[in-house]
């Protein structure tokens, strides 16, 4: 490998074509699945393709749908920083995959609903939960759908000198207009497309970078020289940025909210049958596990990369944000090979467009059936097809908007999108495990316990953005060869790196290995990974002790299909019968009847709601 640092270039004309390619394939997939929707232009066959979809794609959809630009950007570009430890975040996970295939995909799966919140006004009888529920998760899904537009865009600005709006915009507009032309199937088809799109992006920079180091250095041993392959740290301490207890434990229940939103939720509802749901989420295990290897190896290789080379990229001056550390990379290590790096260029867009289509469909789903509900169903001046068309309009324009104005906001896209995740998530995904866990609450506990989280969970983060310590990042590479007419720039080793909130960037301002973690209020100093565990105890907790405390002898017993399967044995609940509504002294009550299931969920579920 020559040790000379040459700047990487600028994209070669091939990549762009390979990016246009890339687009019009997604926008052709819309296309023809348009024309196969408009065939049959139904609610249930454009937000559900009538309930027929296959196990594979779908699994695949939900995959890419969580797996966004900002992890295939982000996750290496945080081993770059903190080392290994963050792949752990597989094992988060995975446990939180076999926790909702025990008690999500069971519970509502069976109830076909079209909304996921739909489920929170059968269970607690109130259309004010299912609002709040909505709101919740709305919130959540367009802030996130806003970064992951977002990170792309800020990398390849710099980068690829594409201009952050140019990026924001042809993302944007190129998955409206598919995902408005072609509904769940070209969501979802795309989405395959896609995910073989960002796993060939991946394997190539793996591939090319590897034999760029050259078998004259040990990519492993640079990393464990650097401190990069330090596996674990079982330290108590919740202000570690990333010990194994809050990768293992806090990070389960930042993804547990990924189960139970709409986008989740209305794929398995898309599926034949249960075993098919259940299947879809055991086949995201396998790709997950492979992801988290792939993004290992790149902040692995990256790190010993410039490592060999001796310079520091961010130190250099040749990116100005760490997240623009592995597209920056790309462009390096690719440069003799025109069209590959439009291909990883592609697997960015691949992340960006499956969230944002996704995250799109699912909140027109739940503007049409949450929100607006009967005005639509009942209209007979406007197809609903047509009114979740124009709301996916809608939101692709908010989410266009709001990706832009986040470049005016602070911190790093990863922990930018953990934070989303764990204030909005934990409260949402918290609502739903109370009303599937405790048969005794009610919706006042729900509201109560659910508004705690949300206030508690926005307090806790804006102080730690506003007031909290910054964590400490392993050494830098050196500098030595970027300069070279000025070789003196060198690594010393007690020197460390701060954070820059407002920038996303570190300063080499030497702070003698001082225990940051000991200064400022407690609370805003605890890891971004904790703020899912937090909101979703807060809403169990305090809305199981205010239902308790508000419930009378006169409320009704609740349903047995609206509690997990899991826990109706707990409970002796009997789950083998159908209950039906009966009227009694006008106010709609449960009689336990054996009457066959099957033709009596849709009666059901209309006069509960």
């Amino acid at each position: 490998m020559d040790s000379t640092f040459v700047p990487a270039p600028a994209p070669h004309v091939a990549d762009y074509i390979v990016i246009a390619i890339f687009l019009c394939v997604c926008i052709g997939i819309g296309v023809y699945y348009g024309y196969q929707t408009n065939k049959n232009p139904t609610l249930e066959n454009y937000f559900f393709g009538n309930r027929r979809l296959l196990v594979v794609p779908v699994a695949m959809s939900i995959f890419v749908t969580f797996v966004s630009a900002i992890s295939v950007m982000g996750i290496p570009a945080e081993i770059y920083l903190f080392g290994i430890r963050m792949i752990h975040g597989v094992v988060a996970y995975f446990l939180s995959i076999c926790i909702a295939n025990v008690t999500v995909v069971p519970l509502l799966y069976p109830l076909k609903l079209t909304s996921t919140y739909e489920y929170l006004q059968l269970r607690f009888n109130s259309k004010g939960v299912r609002l709040m529920g909505t709101a919740i998760g709305m919130l959540q899904t367009v802030t996130y759908m806003g970064i992951t537009l977002y990170a792309p865009a800020l990398a390849l600005e710099i980068v690829a000198g594409i201009p952050l709006w140019v990026s924001i915009v042809v993302i944007g507009f190129v998955c409206t207009i598919y995902t408005t032309i072609g509904g769940i199937k070209s969501v979802v088809w795309t989405d395959v497309f896609q995910c073989v799109t960002m796993f060939i992006g991946m394997i190539t920079v793996i591939i090319k970078g590897t034999i760029l180091i050259g078998p004259n250095h040990s990519i492993f041993g640079i990393a464990s020289v650097g401190k990069r392959l330090e596996f674990f740290n079982f330290d108590l301490d919740p202000r570690i940025r990333y010990s194994n207890w809050g990768l293992w434990i806090g990070l389960v229940f930042m993804n547990i909210p990924n189960w139970c939103n709409q986008a989740s939720v209305q794929r398995i509802s898309s599926l034949r049958s249960l075993k098919s749901a259940y299947l879809a989420f055991w086949l995201l295990v396998p790709l997950l596990l492979i992801l988290y290897v792939f993004l290992g190896l790149l902040g692995i290789i990256s790190y010993s990369y410039y490592n060999t080379l001796e310079c520091d990229p961010l130190l250099g001056g040749f990116i100005s944000n760490i997240n623009q550390l592995i597209p920056y990379f790309v462009l390096d290590v690719l440069r003799s090979l025109p069209g590959f790096s439009g291909v990883f260029i592609s697997c960015l867009f691949s992340g960006a467009l499956s969230t944002f289509s996704s995250g799109i469909n699912s909140l027109a789903a739940n503007t049409v059936e949450d929100i607006l509900g009967d005005c639509v169903k009942t209209s007979k001046m406007i197809s609903q097809t047509l009114v979740a068309k124009l709301f996916v309009i809608f939101y692709g324009l908010v989410v266009i908007g709001l990706a832009y104005a986040i470049n005016s906001m602070p911190g790093s896209v990863i922990q930018m999108a953990g934070i989303v995740f764990g204030a909005c998530g934990g409260p949402m995904s918290g609502l739903f495990y109370l009303g599937g866990m405790v048969p005794k609450a009610n919706w006042i506990g729900a509201i109560v316990g659910s508004v705690t989280a949300l206030v508690f969970n926005i307090w806790l983060t804006v102080g730690a953005q506003l007031y909290g310590n910054r964590p400490e990042i392993l050494q830098f590479n050196p500098t030595n060869r970027c300069f070279p007419d000025n070789i003196t720039t060198t690594m010393v080793e007690s020197t460390t790196y701060n954070y820059n909130i407002t920038t996303g960037g570190y300063s080499s301002e030497s702070i003698n290995n001082h225990n940051t973690y000991d200064e400022g209020f407690f609370l805003y100093n605890i890891s971004y990974v904790w703020y899912g565990l937090t909101g979703f105890c807060l809403t169990l907790i305090v809305g199981t002790v205010v239902s308790l405390c508000t419930s009378s002898e006169r409320e009704e017993t609740v349903d047995a299909r609206l509690i997990f399967p899991v826990c109706r044995k707990v409970f002796r609940l009997e789950a083998t019968s159908t209950y039906q509504l009966t009227e009694t002294e006008n106010k709609p009550t449960l009689e336990q009847t054996p009457v066959n299931e099957e033709s009596t969920d849709k009666e059901w579920r209309t006069s509960k709601l």
